[in-house]
């Protein structure tokens, strides 16, 4: 293990004394912190909304280490501490907001997530006065879709499976190269599990029924099996936006924030306070 003390005596205290250590061995074959600090950099020189921020990072003994910010619960466990299992519409709507934001930052440095989940994303901590606020965590799956000149590459002729089975876009299923919509639809199925309280295809083991489950939930039935209530129209409008895109092109993100807005206007339920603030 990496010496606590040792990396306590560095500057690595937020105002409350407390923050997170991640550690990873030397020797190990995907190096996931190296990632996870170029990500983390280069989306603090841009001024990214919703992410840690590095606080020290080298190497001790045997081990790389990370510090860094310090978050609160996932909105995965803030989901599962409900007794519906879902968050009220217009919270969900409104993280939800804040999620796309988080990913609009990461694409806009050339970065896909894609493992975009609740579990991924936390609140900040209540004695920062920081619930409200929405973080993305977990850069070890994200891969450069530019180049060094900014240019979108070009798909790989197959790609294996990056990401988890539940909230993973089609075109993962089909070993496809993935692109910004492709975090964009995972982002969707995260807002259904979080408005609902869970994804149709929840039960199903085999990873291609998954995707075929998926499918089917372009249309009807499947499409109003997938947006159940008490989603909004607002998200088959958002769907059907994702799905026209092609690999090259970049999301319409503020007509989704629109639509997301809209859909919060009309829910009938006031933005504020969160859920986890009651």
């Amino acid at each position: 293990m990496v010496c606590r003390e040792e990396v306590r005596r560095r500057r690595v205290r937020d105002q409350t004394g407390q923050y997170a250590l991640k550690v990873e061995g030397v020797d190990e074959k995907v190096q996931v912190l190296k990632m996870e600090v170029f990500v983390l950099t280069e989306l603090a020189a841009r001024g990214g909304r919703h992410f840690c921020r590095i606080e020290d990072k080298g190497r001790f003994g045997n081990f790389n280490y990370v510090v860094m910010t310090l978050v609160g619960k996932s909105l995965q466990n803030l989901r599962k501490e409900r007794p519906t299992q879902c968050l009220t519409l217009a919270c969900a709507l409104s993280v939800g907001i804040q999620c796309l934001e988080a990913l609009e930052d990461l694409h806009g440095i050339g970065y896909l997530h894609r493992d975009v989940k609740p579990g991924n994303y936390t609140i900040g901590r209540p004695e920062l006065r920081e619930l409200r606020k929405v973080y993305i965590l977990d850069f070890g799956m994200c891969r450069k879709f530019t180049n060094d000149q900014g240019v979108i590459r070009k798909p790989r002729a197959a790609a294996g499976f990056r990401g988890t089975v539940r909230y993973a876009p089609i075109s993962c299923h089909m070993q496809r190269e993935l692109c910004r919509k492709d975090d964009v639809e995972t982002w969707i199925y995260q807002q259904v599990e979080l408005t609902v309280g869970r994804v149709p295809w929840r039960e199903v083991q085999d990873m291609n029924q998954v995707g075929e489950y998926k499918k089917r939930c372009r249309q009807p039935p499947g499409l109003y099996e997938l947006f159940a209530p008490p989603c909004p129209k607002e998200f088959i409008e958002i769907l059907q936006i994702v799905d026209a895109l092609k690999y090259y092109d970049q999301p319409n993100y503020q007509q989704i924030y629109g639509l997301m807005r809209r859909a919060l206007q009309n829910c009938g339920q006031p933005e504020f306070p969160y859920d986890w603030e009651r």
